[in-house]
């Protein structure tokens, strides 16, 4: 178990252990800090020697110890959580009071008829009642106290540390979420565009239909199927870029001018699914397809060591795409790489009054077993 694991498990024996490994401390720390010439007694080692002073040292820091503990529990697990969180502060005082008061009490009655008997059969020097009376009190204050804003320290940082986890676990539920309803978003909106393409060459009752058709089915297969996971081939999702070109240049037959070029090493490396395609159906629904004369578009995907860079140039109309916005699609694609990449990533979308050029560049993993080639 790693020491972040050991302090912040929330595990009923980790718990026991971090208690028992802090009070050993506490323990150590009593004993080692204790003066050689004695405190508060005629006790040292010049008087007693060095073996029966400790004995008396290790005796005095366990029930120094043990009132500590008496004090720290109630206010820690009672009174705080009782009073403190609930911002009760008069009735918190009024039962610290209380608490010290019988702490105080009990340190009186310990240290009268149970320490100083066991000091009187080794030889060794007993305070007098009243002074171990105005000890009680004041050592009441010292050391509990100390020990008790050590707890209430540390239970503060873990909280705090806690709480930024819980947050950090949020945000990434709630970004996997919104990744998913964006995603969800790309297949109807491809959808309802081939639809229409379908359609129009079934009123022209054309054969190229069931070639079409079929196409359709191969790329909804791989929305639907194999986009469910977080990552995908990079051939698998440039194939996909590829048949989309296919439909559009079945449809548009030879008025529309079409280059793709897909250049580099893609093979065994893989890229978060769907962030080519909005574009793609952007430039042939904003742009080709509004063209009256020699429309025309150019894909070109590059795939470096860790970087894709893809860049997509269309011709337009004037006045379309202005400044990069658009539809749903752009929109989505925009949200999703900041949520993907939120510091890593490059997307420029520069119109011209008669182009429009996109240029992306994402990073790039190496292929896992656990990912299924198409």
């Amino acid at each position: 178990m790693s020491m972040h694991e050991f302090i912040f498990s929330a595990q009923l024996h980790q718990r026991i252990k971090r208690h028992v490994l802090l009070w050993v401390i506490c323990y150590l720390f009593l004993v080692f800090s204790y003066p050689p010439n004695g405190s508060g007694s005629l006790n040292g080692i010049g008087t007693d020697g060095f073996i029966k002073f400790y004995e008396m040292v290790l005796i005095r820091a366990f029930v120094h110890l043990l009132c500590q503990m008496i004090f720290c529990y109630p206010l820690l697990y009672f009174l705080m959580p009782l009073f403190f969180w609930k911002k009760k502060y008069f009735h918190f005082i009024c039962s610290l009071l209380l608490l010290w008061i019988a702490v105080s009490f009990f340190r009186y009655g310990i240290f009268t008829y149970a320490y100083n008997p066991i000091m009187e059969r080794l030889k060794l020097y007993t305070n007098p009642p009243p002074v171990i009376f105005l000890f009680s009190f004041t050592q009441t204050i010292n050391g509990p106290a100390f020990i008790s804003f050590a707890f209430i320290s540390i239970k503060f940082f873990k909280d705090w540390q806690q709480k930024q986890r819980d947050n950090l676990h949020l945000k990434k539920e709630n970004a996997k979420a919104e990744l998913s309803l964006l995603k969800a978003q790309i297949h109807p909106h491809f959808l309802f565009n081939t639809l229409n393409n379908i359609y129009a060459f079934t009123l022209n009752k054309s054969p190229q239909a069931k070639h079409i058709v079929r196409k359709l089915e191969d790329m909804l297969h791989y929305m639907i199927e194999e986009c469910e996971q977080p990552l995908v081939p990079v051939k698998n999702e440039v194939k996909t870029v590829k048949d989309y070109f296919e439909l559009e240049r079945i449809r548009y037959g030879n008025s529309l001018d079409i280059q793709v070029e897909v250049t580099g090493d893609y093979e065994n490396k893989t890229i978060t699914p769907l962030l080519m395609i909005p574009f793609v159906e952007n430039s042939f629904k904003h742009g080709t397809s509004k063209m009256l004369r020699n429309p025309w578009i150019k894909l070109f995907i590059q795939a470096d060591e860790n970087v894709l860079h893809f860049t997509l140039i269309n011709s337009k109309p004037a006045g379309e795409i202005k400044n990069g916005k658009g539809g749903i699609g752009l929109r989505n694609v925009k949200k999703r790489l900041e949520l993907l990449y939120p510091q890593n990533h490059l997307l420029l979308i520069e119109s011209t009054e008669n182009t429009c050029t996109v240029n992306m560049q994402v990073p790039l993993e190496k292929m896992n077993k656990k990912i299924i080639s198409a």
